[in-house]
């Protein structure tokens, strides 16, 4: 049943799309008038994927994509319309306080841009950041120097508490937001408001087990800049945050800070503060500059899904091109401090900084280099044998390692070309990357606290122009120290690319070889991959993909694969 309610949904948005592309072909707006006075185009794709899988796996059978842009234009006024549509929601036991699908229309006219439905906007870093909400907003940016932006809609939809760990249960919130700018030559500022609040009785049980309560929220920010010189600019930023925690706390005196001149004050009512300054100086070839910034313990806007506080940073950068722009330099170095008032039992202060060469030492060799702890949080792909043995070809969420503590970072690049020209093309490339993460307690990184990845990589690469063929063959190898256990993950990958047809089928054949060591555990891994892409007459583009995986696993051995298809189409 499954299978075939996914059948029958496939086959309705297959029509919907084809309905679609029909129309696109068939109907051109532009005889309605003279000239070019409608426009249309866009773009539709869509990419349904079937997985099947040896041992027991909560992944659907089937899932599909349908995404799509479309570009209306009568004159000077404009309509880009975009959506997402997936059942991979519908895929989920539990419950979440937004969707995955959506549908936005930005209709556009002179100097006035709109944005209607599931959209995102950013007013500035301390107030409303990129949340997505369902509602509308306006951009108003004529050629005087007034700017204007405007906001409301649903930032959290209400979600009730169903008794799964997994659900995110939340209160109907609402957002409105305003900014203000103003901007001349030398100078600009603006001012942002930002306003959130949770309906109480949108759902009927308060899980406060999840620590989930009412929520009000008022941002204010003032920003500028000046240019002191040509070369010398000065930029500026003060945001205040008055939050309260729980809406059924009582009602106190009038509050602190400039956010709370504007909202009502509770005793679970906090406020912040966040400053940020910047100046640069250009000169010739070069750049220096030096930030400070400050946020205050616990701050936090209900306009950004995350943010980081209760630190102080220091910072000096510069860049300079030397040596007939052979050799390009980059520094961040600063100072960085926590724990801004007393209350941790435990404050980190160190330096921080960043280096990053670039040498383009000829023609045929290049050489890059970066090293860096300027941040105290690490959230990146750490272990590069994720990204050979993913299976998800539609899979954009990035699976990252997350760290709270002191990180260093190493990479070098070194690229060699033996040869260019229209029969071979032949080129190397090294890189090693350093990943060192450690907890540190009292100064000292105690055993069993520290963790080091080491990812080095050489491949090289065949290229036949005439022939339309690139073979690529590398060998990758991993030693990771997580605390107290080693592990090592080598293999070799081969990568075949062959065009056909006038360039327009291109097919593809990979395959790899990993096997992973650790105290506990071995496993081995093969990797068959192919796909092939055609284009039809510019317009049309066809794919199809495979992936066959065979695992040998110290619990056993299994297998997986997985088939994706899809169709694009742009006018």
């Amino acid at each position: 049943m499954p299978i075939l309610k996914a059948a029958k949904s496939w086959l309705m948005l297959s029509f919907l799309f084809f309905v679609t592309v029909t129309f696109a072909q068939t109907v051109d707006l532009e005889t309605l008038g003279k000239g070019k006075a409608f426009k249309l185009g866009g773009g539709i794709s869509s990419n349904g994927v079937f997985y099947s899988s040896g041992q027991a796996s909560g992944r659907e059978p089937f899932t599909y994509f349908l995404q799509g842009n479309l570009n209306i234009s009568f004159y000077q006024f404009g309509m880009p319309i975009s959506y997402s549509w997936s059942n991979q929601g519908e895929q989920l036991s539990y419950n979440l306080p937004f969707n995955f699908n959506r549908l936005s229309l930005h209709p556009k006219y002179k100097w006035v841009q709109g944005h209607i439905g599931d959209v995102a906007m950013t007013f500035s870093p301390y107030t409303l950041n990129g949340h997505q909400f369902t509602g509308g907003g306006v951009e108003l940016t004529p050629n005087g120097p007034w700017k204007v932006s405007l906001m409301a809609g649903r930032l959290l939809k209400a979600t009730e508490d169903d008794g799964n760990e997994q659900t995110v249960p939340a209160f109907q919130r609402m957002g409105y937001g305003l900014k203000l700018g103003y901007e001349k030559e030398q100078y600009a500022m603006a001012v942002t408001t930002f306003y959130a609040k949770d309906n109480s009785n949108s759902i009927a049980i308060v899980p406060e087990e999840k620590g989930v309560t009412p929520k009000e929220n008022m941002v204010v920010s003032v920003e500028g800049s000046y240019k002191l010189m040509e070369d010398l600019q000065v930029r500026a930023e003060y945001a205040s945050s008055a939050i309260t925690k729980d809406l059924r706390a009582d009602v106190l005196d009038t509050g602190s800070g400039l956010a709370g001149l504007f909202l009502r004050n509770r005793a679970s009512t906090e406020y912040y503060n966040a400053l940020r300054t910047d100046v640069d100086y250009t000169f010739g070839k070069s750049g220096l500059g030096v930030g400070y910034e400050r946020i205050d313990p616990g701050y936090e806007t209900l306009g950004a899904y995350f943010f980081n506080n209760d630190f102080e940073n220091i910072t000096l950068n510069g860049s300079t091109t030397v040596f007939d722009n052979t050799l390009n330099l980059a520094f961040n170095i600063g100072y960085q401090q926590d724990n801004l008032e007393n209350q941790k039992q435990q404050a980190s202060n160190r330096t921080v900084g960043a280096v990053n060469v670039a040498y383009n030492a000829s023609e045929r060799l290049a050489i890059t280099a970066s090293y860096s702890n300027f941040t105290t949080f690490t959230n990146s792909r750490l272990d590069q044998f994720e990204v050979i043995n993913d299976d998800n070809l539609l899979d954009d969420t990035a699976k990252t390692l997350n760290y709270r503590q002191l990180s260093r970072n190493a990479n070098v690049n070194i690229n060699y070309l033996f040869s260019k020209n229209e029969q071979v093309q032949q080129n190397l490339n090294l890189n090693y990357a350093l990943a060192d993460v450690s907890n540190e307690e009292d100064g000292v990184v105690r055993i069993g606290n520290a963790s080091t990845f080491h990812n080095g990589n050489v491949s090289y690469t065949l290229g036949l122009p005439n022939r339309g063929m690139n073979l690529t063959a590398a060998l990758n190898g991993t030693l990771n120290t997580i605390g107290v256990e080693d592990s090592t993950t080598w293999g070799p990958t081969l990568n075949i690319n062959q065009k056909f047809l006038d360039n327009t089928l291109n097919a593809n054949f990979g395959a790899s070889y990993n096997t992973s060591t650790s105290d506990m555990t071995r496993s081995q891994i093969t990797n068959l991959r192919a796909n092939a892409s055609y284009v039809l007459k510019k317009r049309h583009s066809f794919h199809l993909n495979l992936i066959q995986l065979f695992k040998n696993l110290s619990t056993g051995s299994t297998s997986e694969l997985t088939l994706t298809f899809g169709h694009s189409y742009t006018f």
